[in-house]
């Protein structure tokens, strides 16, 4: 997210040099617009919904349209629900 602190950090700088080598600088989403070639880190589960900042199980490289494609859409298929309530 641009205007993020987090995303000029350090740490971050240096786990999304490691993801693009990890992944050999390809998307792994590969949506419909995918131009193949990553310059993009994505959280597979967003950090704002809990989903770990710095943990390589939860990033991957992404091309920068399948990247803004996935944030524009909102992820509407990764917002946790809540369980049903439960009377006392």
């Amino acid at each position: 997210m641009p205007g993020d602190p987090f995303y000029t950090s350090t740490s971050w700088r240096r786990i999304r040099k490691l993801i693009l080598d990890r992944d050999e600088h390809r998307c792994q989403i590969q949506g419909p617009h995918c131009t193949k070639r990553a310059t993009h880190v994505d959280h597979i589960i967003p950090r704002g919904i809990g989903g770990p900042p710095l943990d390589p199980a939860n990033l991957r490289a992404a091309c920068a349209k399948c990247n803004l494609e996935l944030s524009h859409l909102g992820r509407l298929d990764m917002t946790p629900t809540l369980p049903p309530s439960r009377p006392w």
